[in-house]
């Protein structure tokens, strides 16, 4: 099946000029779609799409909030995307904000980026009020006390010459979004992205992701997420191809089945997941042996370019609604043996890399599919380098182009921390660049775990090792804790398993000869020396990643001593 990059005109310079280009190309066609109260699929075209950005732009600029920090807390919907690039487009500055987040981090967010107004979803009323602000619209349903969205469009609903949204100039080097990091591993930071920076990840998106004319896709990461908008939704929007909006995580099993996408982009846990959903059903069904001999087939039949992965393998994709053929990843590093597994099944898995700070996309390996272990070549407009390499050719990976953020919302220490002089953004992240250019992702250099011999370990690259022996865990973190002997404390090399699957779980003897397996495939100073297995998931930000500053700093004395 030939793909093709997504469908590119011109270079605009503001995602105004963006949203003018799609809807003269895309007037009639559907571009996103969710499910209403009633369950029923309700499509909005091109053109329904502009028409209310433009009267809600108009409308809040009419309610007195031209220029202002407008900030979303709402779940994924038709209208949060709307919101979104409604205000990004000449209202003010757009901060997106997870909607799960505590009363106390919420109050810190909203202040930090200095909200003058919050559109939010109806059950958020209470905390946003108990945050201290009172400009509230609702954007779900009405609420006394608050404004309404749908208030908002029909004060905007004003003819075309008397519109001063529709009008507007758009300087291309302000702040139009501010993002926050996801503060895993520190303080959340926002980042701010221009009109300039916003349009040239687009562009980077059109210039490498591949996708077959006429696909459908599914967004199922949470909106403020800066791959969810900035790179999958706006790019397809501009593309002119249609997106399924799902509310919520927790709904994501259930409605992929009633959309049928043919991609979904999502992170490397959820891909993880996906693929241990796979294999325990088929464990389950006791069909291992007949998987295995039909992906010998099929892998017969593409040499010779047969592709009849999906009738072969219909039952096993059918939890995923039958048509799913491409998967995109990116924000860490992903099990190579993940990704030659759904592909051996016909899910072909584009492996990218982005960061916020970078608009977020970085790099794509739709040229490099073959090559499991990179995330591919730098998106043509971008210019990365290793920074400080080892005898491994392993350094700090610099990104520099006009995608990139100029730096930090008031806060010049950390700014000057990680955006250099020469216009470089250090990532913090691991990684090593071929002579081609293919970009390997080691891991995430906070996340190192420096010895006392002074030698690094990069806890991902065993959490994938562990994830290929043990592909029924449900969580895999690799960290230091401190194990108590009786007489000293020392620090140990600690694997967490969370397994959901209680008599897995609960068979100590697998999990330690499985383990064992896996040390001997590591030199000794990154060999696991003890194993906690809990009872419950570890705590893990709305993207599914999991929160390492909140991990134990001992043993419980319950695990397994390898």
């Amino acid at each position: 099946m030939q793909s093709a990059t997504m469908l590119r005109d011109g270079n605009f310079k503001s995602v105004r000029e963006a949203m003018d280009r799609m809807v003269q190309f895309f007037a009639d066609a559907p571009i996103l779609a969710e499910l209403n109260e009633d369950k029923e699929l309700v499509y909005t075209t091109g053109r329904q799409l502009y028409d209310e950005m433009m009267a809600l732009g108009e409308g809040l600029i009419r309610d007195g909030l031209k220029d202002a920090h407008i900030a979303i807390v709402a779940e994924n919907s038709v209208r949060y995307f709307i919101t979104d690039m409604t205000v990004s487009c000449g209202v003010g500055v757009v901060t997106p904000i997870d909607v799960n987040a505590s009363a106390e981090l919420l109050s810190e967010l909203l202040h930090k980026c200095d909200a003058g107004a919050v559109m939010c979803s109806s059950f958020c009323v209470d905390k946003v009020r108990a945050a201290g602000l009172d400009r509230i619209i609702t954007m779900d349903r009405r609420v006394e006390g608050v404004k309404y969205y749908d208030d908002i469009l029909e004060l905007g609903r004003v003819p075309e010459e008397e519109s001063i949204y529709r009008n507007l100039s758009i300087d291309v080097n302000a702040p139009a979004k501010i993002l926050f990091t996801s503060g895993t591993t520190g303080a959340n930071k926002g980042v701010v992205l221009t009109n300039a920076n916003l349009t040239a990840n687009i562009l980077n998106c059109m210039d490498v992701i591949k996708a077959v004319p006429g696909n459908t896709s599914m967004s199922v990461l949470p909106m403020h997420h800066a791959t969810e908008i900035n790179t999958h939704i706006l790019t397809r929007v501009m593309s002119g191809r249609l997106t399924y909006i799902n509310g919520n995580m927790k709904s994501m099993m259930t409605n992929i089945k009633i959309f049928k996408p043919n991609i979904i982009t999502i992170v490397p846990m959820i891909v993880n997941a996906f693929y241990r959903n796979i294999m325990a059903g088929v464990r389950k069904a006791g069909k291992e042996e007949k998987l295995k001999k039909g992906i010998r087939i099929s892998n017969f039949l593409r040499r010779l370019g047969i592709d009849r992965t999906h009738k072969l393998f219909a039952e096993v994709l059918a939890p995923f609604g039958g048509n799913l053929d491409m998967i995109v990843s990116g924000g860490s590093m992903l099990n190579p043996m993940v990704i030659k597994g759904l592909n051996d099944l016909g899910i072909r898995v584009e492996n990218g890399y982005g960061i916020t700070e970078c608009g977020p996309l970085v790099s794509m390996n739709s040229d490099t599919l073959d090559d499991y272990l990179s995330v591919g070549t730098a998106c043509p407009a971008l210019e990365c380098k290793i920074l400080n390499p080892d005898e491994d050719g392993v350094g700090e990976l610099c990104v520099r182009g006009a995608s990139v953020s100029s730096g930090y919302y008031k806060d010049e220490e950390a700014t000057r921390q990680v955006f250099y002089e020469d216009g470089f953004f250090n990532t913090g992240d691991s990684a090593k660049m071929g002579k081609d250019g293919r970009i390997t992702l080691v891991g995430r250099k906070k996340n190192t775990i420096v010895l006392e011999s002074g030698k690094n370990i990069c806890p991902e690259e065993i959490e994938n090792i562990i994830g290929n022996h043990l592909d029924y865990a449900d969580d895999i973190v690799v960290y230091r804790a401190n194990f108590n002997n009786g007489n000293l404390s020392h620090p140990v090399l600690c694997a967490g398993l969370y397994i959901k699957d209680e008599t897995l779980r609960s068979d100590r003897d697998a999990i330690l000869k499985a383990m064992k397996t896996v040390n001997a495939s590591l030199p000794p100073f990154k060999q696991i020396e003890y194993v906690e297995l809990p009872s419950v998931e570890y705590p893990k930000t709305s993207s599914r990643k999991i929160v390492r500053k909140d991990l134990p700093e001992s043993c419980s004395g319950q695990g397994l001593i390898i």
